[in-house]
């Protein structure tokens, strides 16, 4: 009976019974990346006509033409996919999520719009939008849609909303992933200026959870938008992870060997040029990838990354001339230039407009290290 449902819904429009509900589902984290920071949906529930389905704006299709092209680019396409809810609880009950749920609190006309905007949405000409982590995912979504269908007549009081304050576009992911010293590392390397904005009680909206926050503290006409939470699934959440290996101890093991390296080649009096080479090129590798994405790619959240400061493009040709046993004048200069930049990084760590993780240090050091190793054994 439900593929016929389901079938139904995407061919033609149905006309709800005065029996219908719909709600909000938000579901917890989980253990891979992809669910770190939650999911929402929308249950539209009939007896009466037998249905109970979830608009779903959170799938993707990995077989798409270009996927990883695409994702690199900006220009990743996700879809909105109607699904049984028995099926949608299912999933999260195997994945061990939470999941949670608030009625709409809204007149039967209102339903009927609501549901009808989800269904021109779920058709295939429409289904398909460009995904934004941060501006158009599967919180943002529903948002709209309920903002759409009942205009100014829908208000919020985020005054007494239990919101971040203070804190940043980047600083709202540290909040998810902050016992994934990993994920973090990545995070604060590849965001740029662009997400050091101020993350408004609205902005927020772009994770689940707060979605279902901002959702609380609305108002329609004047009376509660939303009923009271109900939590369907109770699966409290506890990232198992070790933290003995973490990017900190890797680049503090990393600048002892650099140490150890420059104390006996300043004792022997001879340059081992395969530590700087691999170094250097490694890094300028990361920073010609971070400047690509800067200048190609769509997203928003990767331009005016002042990481850039320290994996400097230049770097991916310098090491090619580093084996050479004459160093040329440029690079005693190219190397000065880039002591200057990782000592300025250094100085200003505590007033850069875009934070710096502190497991960057070590690289800091090895940098100013080996680059003055650099000049000191270059021969004009």
């Amino acid at each position: 009976m439900l593929f016929f449902v389901l079938a139904n819904l995407l061919s033609q429009a149905i006309t709800l019974s005065d029996s219908a509900r719909i709600s909000l589902l938000t579901c917890g984290p989980g253990m891979e990346l992809y669910s770190a920071f939650g999911h929402t949906g929308i249950r539209v529930t009939d007896y009466k006509q037998d249905f109970d389905v979830v608009f779903n704006y959170g799938t993707f299709d990995f077989e798409q033409p270009g996927f990883y092209t695409n994702f690199v680019k900006g220009k990743m396409r996700y879809m909105l996919a109607v699904e049984s809810y028995r099926g949608f609880l299912q999933q999260y009950m195997y994945e061990e999520r939470s999941v949670s749920e608030q009625e709409i609190l809204i007149t039967p006309e209102q339903k009927q719009i609501v549901f009808e905007l989800l269904e021109v949405n779920s058709r295939p000409e429409n289904r398909e939008y460009y995904y934004d982590f941060f501006w158009d995912n599967c919180a943002t979504r529903p948002r709209d849609i309920f903002e759409k269908a009942l205009g100014s007549a829908l208000r919020y009081d985020t005054a007494a909303g239990n919101f971040e304050h203070n804190k940043t576009m980047h600083d709202m992911l540290r909040i998810f992933v902050q016992d994934r010293p990993w994920v973090d590392y990545g995070f604060d390397l590849i965001l740029g200026l662009n997400c050091e904005i101020e993350a408004t009680p609205r902005h927020q909206t772009f994770l689940p959870l707060y979605l279902a926050r901002y959702l609380d503290c609305a108002q329609l006409n004047g009376k509660p938008f939303t009923g009271r939470p109900k939590l369907i699934l109770d699966a409290p959440f506890y990232y198992k992870s070790i933290h003995l290996f973490t990017p900190w101890l890797l680049n503090t093991v990393l600048l002892l060997f650099a140490l150890a390296l420059t104390y006996f080649e300043i004792k022997h009096n001879k340059h081992h040029v395969w530590f700087d080479v691999g170094f250097f090129f490694i890094l300028g590798i990361i920073g010609s990838l971070f400047l690509a994405l800067w200048i190609f790619s769509s997203h928003f959240s990767v331009p005016r990354n002042l990481n850039l400061l320290w994996l400097l493009p230049p770097h991916l040709l310098v090491a090619f001339f580093l084996p050479r046993a004459k160093k040329t004048g440029w690079m005693r200069i190219y190397f000065l230039l880039t002591i200057c930049l990782s000592f300025m990084i250094l100085a200003g760590w505590w007033i850069s407009p875009q934070p710096f993780n502190t497991a960057i240090i070590p690289l800091l050091l090895i940098i100013i290290l080996r680059s003055a190793i650099i000049r000191k054994f270059s021969r004009s």
